[in-house]
């Protein structure tokens, strides 16, 4: 049986800006209502939340429409997310929050519950998905890009990171098959792979998805990238049953064609689909750096809004995370939009952080300033306000005052250091420190190994360098993109090295290095050494002045790095790399509730990357730079590229030409202790935040086993929404003081409703959570 779902693909913001995009859209959601109503054996798919939300305001007349082909069930909503968004860019709590914002508007306004998990067109998905998505209650998940070359199969069960599973499908030939007979013009049309609609054209279109398994279910889309339904398919669909040469042809919908397969009988594959089109890691990087920053913030902002118990209204807590989620689409966030697209990107953000700010005005009503810790453990942390250096002891979600910083503990080479005096050495409980004068480190020990982690004789560790990239947004080094080909709808994985030059090769690939011009200790407390690098890296015109602060100290075992750079000119990238003594390391990076064990090459990577062996470790935390990657010993960040697709739309702004922009990044040795990194990403990622401390608080009430994960704690009707999970790999068990203002807990879903009845709960939470287990409870 070939099963027809009729579709179009809507891209939020892509080569038109959002509003832009919506009379199409409308025309679209017209045309389809309009086949349904005509004929009773038509369907239709739509895929994101914010498009209907968009059409049901402007359009009510229409309403009872949708309502009704909703209940029928031959108007099929999936992912239903508010958007479609990229699956690598996004942390845990974003996806759980696409899901619950989208699946909430649909049970709302068209009593649905999306069963298929439909990514059309995202290109990566790491292996906590399954998990996710099976416990929002997704039952298929169907994807086109980033098909691993060693599967490549029509249909197979997905076996996720904690061994969830999730039956799958693979559009091998994307989401633009077959277009009947129509007129008007069709967006995109020189990346579709559209075929005719006579019976040779199927056939072949049947043996090509043959290739890939059994196809007696077949699925072939209609629709592509904003087309409009075309009227002429029910009349065609019957003349083609009518001839018995294709056997049965239906218009059917995604959740009908999978509940038809036997899904028993197919093979399983472990692990993650991932990594393909790598400039889009890097590609417009503010965007990144902003979704980061502001998911995190709001992230903190709930945390805070539940200690103080101070509820957020929901109208004005949905309406900060829709503007942080919309960025999030796939194209937006992979920053392969037009300029106009990234002007109003740009805006949005800057309003969802004004109404952050509000947020945080709003929750702090005390007169004496200080700082909340947004961690489920206590820290301390070390701020600069103005010329003033402090340190702050924050216990676990609680509250801490600024205090000077008090004198160094008994430390060796911890006394206070004179600028200019460079080379030097400084020792911490956590590594033996020497920098060159330069500023680089030139030996870096741990000292619970003694093992040395620089290489000598290697790059300077910590070294910019600058490549030239001729690419597009997509693709490093080349473009442009073919985006409609087999080969695209593949992982892209191939090593990515520090330098990619070759012996008597005619392109330049070269990687060159940074010059430090001038290096300088700046004054700093006895137990902190700040240094200070500026420089340039350059090719030809290619000139990108760099300015960077490292800052070391007894109080963490990071090593943190600002790098400020003035770019100037287009069609380069740079990066930062740490040659390290472990070329042999297994390579590790964390992905949304877990830690993934990945090839060499360039990955996204959610807040570290590391190399370790049995004994010691090195890992690299990033802030919204996540294009990590390890090759040849040598960890690496991507920090800035140069590129646009200038062949397609206006994007010159996406070169970022004449702009100053300042990125974060650390260098964290370690005991081969992965626990104690992923805390030291999380505490490089949320930092304490500035507010006034309250009259009184719950704060000491909340107490964290350390082996168990935080994910989110925020208000959600009837009571408190508290996600918890293991972030290493190893069961974990133990047991979480809570306010007594709780009496009742439930466990839930990832979308937050009970799966279970309420029972009592007096002070104490006991939780047991298995490798990489997520759990959700409600408490009230």
């Amino acid at each position: 049986m070939i099963h027809v779902i009729p579709s179009f693909h809507y891209d939020v913001a892509y080569l038109k800006t959002y509003e832009q995009y919506l009379p199409q859209c409308f025309a679209n959601i017209d045309q389809a209502l309009f086949l349904l109503e005509k004929h009773p054996d038509y369907t239709y798919l739509l895929e994101q939340v914010i498009l209907l939300d968009e059409y049901w305001q402007r359009f009510p007349m229409k309403r009872d429409l949708l309502k009704r082909f909703a209940g029928q069930g031959r108007l099929e909503v999936a992912p239903g997310m508010w958007v479609m968004p990229d699956m690598n860019h996004c942390d845990g709590e974003s996806m759980f929050l696409q899901v619950q914002l989208g699946k909430q508007w649909l049970k709302e306004h068209l009593e649905i519950d999306p069963k298929v998990c439909w990514i059309a067109d995202c290109w990566g998905h790491h292996a906590q998905l399954p998990q996710i998505l099976r416990a929002c209650g997704y039952e298929y998940y169907v994807f086109w890009r980033c098909m691993r070359r060693d599967v490549m199969k029509n249909d197979f069960v997905w076996r996720g990171l904690d061994g969830t599973t999730m039956p799958a499908h693979w559009l091998a030939r994307g989401y633009s098959n077959l277009r009947f007979p129509a007129g008007g013009d069709i967006h995109n049309i020189l990346e579709l792979n559209l075929t005719g609609c006579g019976v040779p054209e199927i056939r072949a279109l049947t043996a090509e998805l043959g290739q890939y398994g059994p196809v007696d279910e077949l699925l072939v889309c209609n629709g592509g990238d904003m087309v409009y339904p075309q009227g002429t398919g029910p009349d065609v669909v019957k003349r083609l049953n009518a001839t018995a040469e294709l056997g049965q042809l239906v218009f059917s919908t995604p959740s009908r064609l999978l509940d038809r397969i036997d899904w028993p009988s197919k093979p399983v594959f472990e692990g993650e689909f991932n990594s393909a089109f790598q400039g889009t890691f890097t590609t417009n990087i503010r965007i990144k750096q902003l979704n980061r920053a502001l998911t995190n913030r709001m992230l903190s902002m709930e945390r805070l809004a539940v200690v103080l118990n101070r509820p957020i209204p929901v109208e004005t807590r949905d309406a900060i995370w829709k503007l942080i989620l919309k960025q999030q689409f796939h194209d937006i966030i992979c920053g392969t939009i037009t300029d106009e697209a990234l002007q109003d990107c740009y805006r949005e953000f800057d309003a969802a952080a004004g109404a952050i700010d509000q947020l945080l005005i709003g929750l702090s009503d005390g007169t004496e300033s200080g700082y909340f810790n947004p961690l489920p453990w206590a820290r301390t942390a070390s701020v600069i306000e103005g010329a003033r250096a402090a340190r702050i002891e924050l216990p676990a979600l609680g509250f801490g005052r600024l205090v000077d910083n008090p004198p160094a503990p008994a430390v060796p080479d911890a006394a206070p250091v004179a600028a200019g005096s460079l080379p030097h050495r400084f020792n911490t409980p956590f590594y033996q420190a020497e920098l060159s004068a330069k500023g680089y480190l030139t030996s870096l020990t741990e000292t619970k190994t003694g093992r040395q982690l620089v290489r000598a004789g290697a790059d300077a560790f910590g070294g910019l360098g600058l490549q030239v990239d001729n690419g597009d947004s997509w693709l490093n080094w080349e473009g442009p993109l073919s985006g409609g080909s087999l080969e695209s709808a593949l992982t892209q994985n191939t090593p990515d090295p520090w330098d990619r030059s070759v012996p008597n090769e005619i392109v330049n690939r070269a990687t060159f290095r940074a010059v430090v011009e001038e290096c300088t200790i700046l004054p700093s407390p006895s137990n902190e050494l700040i240094v200070r690098q500026r420089g340039k890296v350059a090719f030809w015109q290619l000139k990108v002045a760099f300015e960077t602060t490292i800052h070391l100290s007894t109080a963490t075992p990071r090593i943190e790095y600002e790098t400020g750079l003035q770019t100037t000119g287009q069609h380069y990238r740079v990066r930062v790399g740490f040659p390290s003594t472990l070329p042999a390391g297994r390579i590790r990076h964390e992905i949304p509730f877990g830690v993934q064990t990945r090839p060499p090459g360039e990955h996204v990577a959610l807040n570290w990357a590391g190399l370790d062996d049995e004994q010691v470790g090195l890992a690299l935390l990033n802030a919204g730079t996540p294009a990590s990657n390890a090759c040849d010993g040598i960890l690496m960040l991507t920090l800035f590229r140069s590129v646009a697709m200038e062949y397609k739309t206006e994007s010159r702004r996406s070169f970022a030409d004449s702009e100053q922009t300042t990125f974060r990044y650390a260098i964290l040795p370690h005991p081969a202790d992965e626990s104690l990194v992923v805390r030291q990403g999380q505490e490089f990622n949320f930092p304490p935040v500035a507010c006034n401390l309250p009259q009184e608080s719950e704060s000491d009430q909340w107490q964290f086993p350390e082996s168990i994960r935080l994910g989110t704690l925020r208000d959600h009707a009837p009571g408190i929404l508290l996600r918890l999970f293991e972030g290493t790999g190893k069961p974990a068990a133990g047991t979480i003081a809570i306010p007594k203002r709780f009496s009742q807990v439930a466990t839930c879903d990832g979308t937050g409703r009970p799966v279970e009845s309420f029972v009592r709960v007096e002070g104490s939470l006991g939780v047991r959570l298995g490798g990489f287990e997520i759990k959700t409870f409600l408490l009230k």
